[in-house]
């Protein structure tokens, strides 16, 4: 299915490509068209920055904070064994990637386990998989207003796994001005990557420890989520990213639908994308779906990787 590229000329003059708003399709930004499977077209976008207020005024509608400049938080997911040390390794491919595509705001790639180097890590607590979700959500949002929220400066999150929902404690907890959390919290888009909204599959299979019991579909932590996705200080654009082909957790909880969720995201199992690979793929073109509002599934055969998708998710803040 082709896309539209709405004010296609404006974003290809500063390489960040937008299908409907969101980089859906694989794109060749250098000759401004978009690539199809048979075009033999590249499968990334040369960037050259963020946009000018020339190129701003000609798209008209870009939202006040729109930037490739804004700090992002990568958050990894969980691990049953906590023996790797791999905080900022988890992300090396897409940072590497995202920086060659334009993004010029600084990463910060979020540890939480004691075995986390700290080396281009940022290291919110140093617990294990017992520490709750919820406390790692807390310990989040700390930073967040420390760093940047209390300087009246907005972040992006790009979490996989686990890691949104230790993002969506970090708001849900500010939301309700629940004791420990910030009195302020700027939290503009946030992507999740194959994380368990709804739960993770094979709940049986989490008594092992806390956090993955958390995962499991019905507890307590969940509960506490609630069935909707809060808000930061003037609002919070989620796009939610699955893949039918995760054996970690069911697309269907990580692009859950009527969750409030402006946009989602959901790879067909011809695609071929695992859990992890919706972390590190940054190339190829994937057959997608995805829905705006909770509108009807709509198909595109040349699908963008995950991670520019991610990308171009929390370059806007609310327009497709």
């Amino acid at each position: 299915m082709a896309i539209n590229v709405r004010r296609k000329a404006a974003f290809a003059g500063a390489g960040i490509a937008m299908a409907t708003g969101l980089g859906l399709v694989a794109y060749d930004a250098a000759p401004a068209r978009e690539t199809t499977l048979s075009s033999g077209g590249t499968e990334t976008a040369q960037a050259a920055g963020s946009l000018s207020s020339a190129q701003i005024a000609a798209g008209a509608t870009r939202v006040v904070g729109d930037s490739a400049n804004t700090p992002v938080y990568l958050i990894k997911g969980y691990r049953q064994k906590v023996t790797d040390t791999g905080c900022a390794s988890k992300w090396s491919g897409a940072v590497k990637a995202m920086r060659g595509w334009g993004w010029t705001g600084k990463f910060h790639r979020v540890g939480y386990y004691s075995t986390d180097n700290p080396k281009n890590c940022v290291r919110i607590a140093k617990g294990s998989n017992d520490t709750s979700i919820k406390d790692l959500g807390r310990k989040l949002a700390q930073n967040i207003y420390k760093n940047y929220s209390s300087k009246g400066q907005t972040v992006d999150i790009v979490a996989h796994s686990m890691g949104g929902l230790v993002a969506r404690a970090a708001i849900a907890g500010y939301a309700r001005h629940e004791p420990g959390w910030p009195p302020r919290l700027l939290i503009q888009d946030v992507v999740t990557l194959g994380t368990p909204h709804q739960g993770a599959l094979y709940p049986m299979a989490c008594a092992v420890n806390k956090q993955c019991r958390e995962m499991s579909g019905t507890n307590s932590f969940l509960n506490w989520l609630g069935t909707t996705l809060p808000q930061a200080d003037g609002g919070t654009d989620w796009t939610l990213i699955a893949t039918d082909r995760d054996e970690a957790v069911n697309s269907s909880s990580a692009a859950a639908g009527h969750v409030g969720a402006q946009h989602r995201v959901r790879y067909a199992g011809a695609a071929n994308l695992r859990h992890s690979d919706l972390r590190t793929r940054v190339s190829g073109h994937y057959r997608l779906n995805y829905s705006l509002n909770d509108a009807n599934w709509k198909h595109i055969r040349n699908g963008a990787p995950p991670i520019r998708v991610a990308m171009d998710a929390i370059y806007w803040s609310s327009k497709w």
